[in-house]
């Protein structure tokens, strides 16, 4: 019988990717649900010792406790933990220093920031907290999420260190919540209520709110969101095949064009949902669930070549050998890239519940544009980015990729790093 192993285990060739892919798994009880960009580095829950302490994962370190977990502390936790695209600022909700529930931003250097207390202004304490975090865009500036009003209604936000708390805009009398944002935090989704309190699928671009689904089906949102904010994914109502629907939305312009790319072939009518939770910025692979209304989960993977497929046929497929007593209920997350999945996996021998972490291709720092080689295209990319010099300046194009050592600065070290790049051409 296979064991798992933790260390890193090279499997075989995977066809259609550059190199041999891998799979690494985390300890058992550890579950990440956010990759970083190049999935290199992670974050999640510590869901095995009933903490829902928050951690960051690393291919270098390893799992690291970030403390201030809610729940040890008060009975309470919500939220879902989130990781930057440079692996460095994690988002999570957290015990205040009131000792409530809020919203708070880790940072490698500095450790966590809470965004409340105060509450900010219509806000207010209900149940021991003050919101939750869902969300942080991919420069780790900005913070999703809700804040509570004083009339028990979740307030769809979004908060950053120089801006503060913003209410992104609702119906009257209805709750929302912001799950996701795109690289500089001006697009984000989630869900808004509609009168009877169904949730319904929603998106905020610059300030405007776009109702992007409104057919009822219970529980349909907004869980996942390219770098650009053109793509958004999730899941919607299909009334004619009675179920909730994995979707997709592609801006054109002036709103977003509704794909919905479905389920699983087995379903059963108002009794199933199948969501994605997560695109890569090109669109060219998203990653979710098929789930029974009685709780029968499965991971799912859409791409272009294969259509919507259950995760055991797509890794079978990429020439991934898993043993044969492990289950894959969730594809929690896929990196902005598109090179790494996370999926939560039950061992139906042990009865473990872990994540692996599915690494399709190797990491290939120079290849700016993801196309499998470092040539003249990635140093246009590298030299406009070099000329910006901070990763923090709001005009840094390419999601400053070419800060390979990541280190908030495109520089001349970096640059030492990308010509070795280039000069090898063809990524592992």
């Amino acid at each position: 019988m296979l064991r798992r192993l933790p260390e890193v285990v090279a499997l075989a060739l995977c066809t259609g990717c550059f190199a041999a892919p891998t799979v690494t798994y985390i300890p058992s009880g550890f579950m990440i649900g956010s990759l970083s960009f190049d999935g290199t580095a992670g974050a999640g829950n510590v869901v095995g010792d009933n903490s829902y302490e928050t951690f960051r994962w690393t291919v270098s370190g390893g799992t690291e406790r970030l403390g201030l977990a809610s729940f040890p502390a008060i009975s309470r936790a919500s939220g879902t933990p989130n990781v930057s695209y440079n692996g460095k600022r994690v988002s999570a909700s957290i015990l205040s220093s009131d000792y409530q529930l809020t919203q708070g931003l880790w940072d490698v250097n500095t450790g966590w920031t809470e965004t409340m207390p105060a509450s900010p202004p219509g806000g207010g304490l209900v149940d021991d907290g003050y919101g939750s975090a869902w969300g942080l865009s991919g420069n780790g500036e900005h913070l999703t999420g809700f804040f509570w009003t004083p009339s028990y209604r979740a307030t769809a936000s979004s908060w950053s260190a120089s801006g503060g708390m913003i209410a992104l805009g609702q119906s009257d009398g209805r709750s929302a919540r912001a799950n996701a944002a795109s690289y500089d935090g001006s697009v984000c989704g989630g869900w808004e209520e509609n009168s009877w309190g169904s949730w319904m699928p929603r998106a905020w671009r610059n300030g405007v709110k776009y109702e992007l689904n409104n057919d009822d089906g219970g529980v349909n949102m907004v869980e996942g969101i390219s770098g650009s904010g053109d793509i958004l994914v999730g899941s919607c109502r299909d009334d004619e095949l009675e179920i909730n629907v994995a979707t997709i939305w592609r801006w054109n312009g002036a709103s977003y064009d509704t794909d919905r790319v479905g389920a699983l072939p087995y379903f059963l009518q108002n009794q199933t949902t199948a969501e994605f939770t997560g695109v890569s910025n090109d669109g060219s692979i998203a990653v979710g669930f098929h789930m029974m209304i009685w709780g029968t989960m499965e991971g799912i993977v859409w791409t272009p070549a294969t259509g919507l497929v259950s995760a055991a046929d797509f890794f079978t497929g990429a020439g991934l050998a898993l043993p044969d007593t492990y289950q894959i209920s969730d594809c929690s997350a896929v990196s902005a890239d598109g090179s790494t999945i996370a999926v939560s996996v039950n061992d139906t021998e042990t009865f473990e519940f872990f994540t692996a972490i599915i690494r399709l291709r190797a990491v290939c720092p120079g290849d700016l544009n993801n196309d499998g080689i470092v040539d003249d295209a990635d140093f246009v990319s590298f030299a406009a980015q070099y000329d910006i010099l901070d990763c923090a300046d709001g005009a840094m194009p390419g999601y400053c990729r070419a800060d390979i050592n990541n280190d908030g600065l495109v520089e001349d070290v970096d640059f030492v790093l990308f010509v070795q790049a280039y000069d090898q051409l063809v990524c592992p």
